[in-house]
């Protein structure tokens, strides 16, 4: 077995792993194959080796072992942005030991010596920089009266309540970061390799990260191969022939056993360009992911709260309910408002009538914080954003003004599950 095949089948195996942590819990996958597995990676595999270092080392050890775990895998620390600088850094100058003897060459002008590759260089390390080190949209009490201005609460995902861990109220689309030790505003994810939360402030920087870093790895995997076609002429492979052993025919040597004979001879060009190419490919399919998100309106976070929607809907647990006056005439879909929370009981002296329908599908459930097209302007710099700022500030002004003309209506809707 090849050295090509063996990197492939490592590289779906870890894919594999990785995609079954990161998903196994959804509400879609984890009552399946993928879910035990999730499971026995996480719950039972953790047990099975607490145990054995326990009849092994001993409890002191294990305390030890426990706290050095809590502070490296549950607390923020800069071991993963300092393995992303070093490996980074040692790869830029591997790769500029080794392959700026053959440059420039058949394939490769000098602009990218002299220019592009120092540009590329400078602008993954700035965009991380800044990635690194922007605020989040961390919740303070001087700042949360602006943050409860920035979106309505939908009453299905988010309601007004109180954080737990913080003591402020938490507006909507924000979450308590347990590794932050705080609530961040619109929350996406916390991610370690910037040591910190993804979230209003930041997610632009962050999607600017992820940009530079995918054509970067891809732009680095580029000159690996530019660089390898130019040994290939250098050495003289491209007219060159191998003599069959059976039956002793000469044939001109392929492209592919060139490439391999390269790779044979000089392991460090071609195990960077295998490296770029690889997380090339790994962040943009995150990437891309992230964007889908954005454009639909959605954060990291609220992708699992509404698979956990759809699966209520599926289950038949979900209901919409409205309450008017009898009298009123006013079109029950255009009043509707969302809240879990079901109750037949009304306080109301008038007469009112209770409409209840049960949700069929998720294409019923209106996403209040999906703006369509314009939702990506959100997360893009300079006077784009600000534009996307204007266009937000005047829907939530025409968004104010509508409850005011039908408070009565709009305050005996809600989306519910029908009571045990």
């Amino acid at each position: 077995m090849n050295l090509i095949v063996l990197v492939a089948l490592f590289l779906t195996f870890f894919g594999f792993i990785v995609f079954v942590l990161l998903f196994g819990q959804s509400p879609s996958l984890r009552n399946g194959i993928l879910g035990k597995l999730n499971y026995a990676l996480i719950e039972e595999l953790p047990k099975g080796i607490s145990w054995i270092l326990l009849n092994t080392i001993g409890q002191n050890n294990m305390n030890r072992i426990n706290k050095s775990w809590t502070y490296c895998c549950e607390s923020r620390n800069p071991f993963l942005q300092i393995f992303f600088v070093g490996l980074s850094s040692l790869s830029i100058i591997g790769f500029l030991y080794n392959a700026l003897p053959h440059m420039p060459g058949p394939y490769l002008h000098l602009i990218h010596q002299y220019l592009i590759i120092p540009v590329q260089i400078i602008s993954l390390y700035a965009s991380y920089y800044v990635a690194c080190t922007s605020n989040p949209g961390i919740i303070t009490k001087t700042n949360l009266q602006n943050h409860l201005k920035y979106y309505k609460y939908d009453g299905l995902i988010y309601k007004p309540k109180t954080c737990v861990t913080c003591k402020l109220q938490k507006p909507a689309r924000s979450k308590h970061c347990s590794m932050c030790k705080a609530c961040v505003g619109r929350s996406d994810h916390h991610c370690s390799w910037i040591n910190h939360c993804v979230g209003e402030n930041n997610q632009r920087y962050f999607f600017l990260f992820l940009f530079t870093l995918v054509q970067f790895c891809a732009y680095g995997a580029y000159l690996c191969f530019q660089i390898y076609r130019g040994m290939i002429i250098e050495w003289g492979l491209d007219t060159a022939y191998v003599q069959d052993r059976v039956t002793g025919e000469q044939s001109l040597l392929t492209t592919r056993k060139a490439f391999l004979y390269v790779l044979h001879h000089d392991r460090i060009i071609g195990s960077i360009g295998i490296l770029a190419l690889v997380v090339s490919a790994v962040v943009l399919i995150f990437f891309l992911y992230q964007l889908y998100l954005a454009g639909r309106g959605i954060t990291t976070n609220e992708a699992f709260k509404w698979e956990m929607v759809e699966e209520s809907i599926d289950r038949g647990e979900l209901y919409k309910t409205s309450v008017v006056k009898a009298n009123s005439t006013i079109d029950e879909s255009k009043t509707s408002s969302y809240n879990r929370k079901y109750s037949s009981k009304r306080e109301d002296k008038e007469e009112t009538v209770v409409k209840e329908r049960r949700i069929e599908s998720l294409d019923e459930v209106d996403n209040i914080y999906d703006k369509g097209c314009l939702t990506l302007l959100g997360y893009l710099p300079g006077h784009i954003h600000a534009f996307y700022v204007l266009i937000r500030e005047r829907d939530q002004g025409t968004l104010q003004q509508i409850p005011a003309q039908r408070t009565t209506v709009n305050q005996g809707q809600t989306y519910g599950t029908v009571p045990s």
